[in-house]
């Protein structure tokens, strides 16, 4: 964009004398600097930051685990960016007694890679009588 601006300010100064045109030119391309600029830094920012990226919706993405036969509830969810466009997530997810694990954990990932394209998942499994267990083990 930068080079055909530049051609097509030269043709003008050289057509009609018009010396206005380079630096107009000039300024639209700084502008299109800048705004490539301030994505990028958004991305870096948001990268470094570890912060959920802006497309991810974390509430959409609990209701669509939570909506999977067997699983009980989830916590300690965070999804963030490892770089730009490549995402990780990691979860607690509380299933039933009795719940197949690999399938439950088969479900999920599916959800997160077609749905969300989060292809790097961390998912701990943790039963109800390991959550009970876990409670009285804190409180004794």
């Amino acid at each position: 964009m930068s080079s055909v601006g530049t051609i097509v300010a030269g043709c003008v100064i050289a057509l009609t004398g018009w010396r206005y045109a380079d630096p107009l030119v000039s300024l639209l391309i700084a502008c299109l600097i800048g705004v490539s600029a301030w994505r990028l830094l958004r991305d870096v920012v948001t990268v470094l930051l570890e912060a959920t990226p802006p497309h991810i919706d974390i509430e959409f993405l609990e209701k669509k685990v939570l909506a999977l036969s067997g699983v009980r509830g989830i916590h300690d969810l965070h999804v963030w960016s490892i770089s730009t466009g490549k995402e990780s997530l990691s979860v607690h997810v509380e299933v039933a007694d009795g719940v197949n694990r690999d399938s439950i954990l088969s479900e999920i990932n599916e959800i997160l890679s077609r749905e969300f394209g989060i292809d790097h998942a961390t998912l701990q499994v943790e039963t109800e009588v390991q959550r009970k267990k876990e409670k009285n083990h804190f409180h004794s």
